[in-house]
């Protein structure tokens, strides 16, 4: 039996992907529209298209140097 044929140890997932030049730790949030936009905020559909490359993402040390604040509920951006 190969490791190709080895079936997969249970509760196995892929490590989730980061782009290296997010850092290390997910978005904070997107801009959608020319509009920052937290993540709590943002619908599925907007996730995904931020998660696939068709969302600019913002990540967490650009949210606290600019002071980006979210365009639907004005909270300040922060990682999640």
């Amino acid at each position: 039996m190969t490791d190709h044929d080895k079936p997969k140890e249970e509760g196995y997932t892929a490590p989730a992907y980061v782009d290296p030049a997010m850092g290390d730790s997910p978005p904070a949030g997107g801009l959608i529209d020319n509009d920052a936009v937290c993540r709590d905020c943002m619908t599925a559909a907007e996730e995904v298209s931020m998660r696939r490359g068709f969302v600019d993402p913002i990540s967490s040390a650009e949210a606290q140097a600019k002071g980006r604040a979210c365009a639907r509920c004005g909270k300040k951006l922060v990682a999640t």
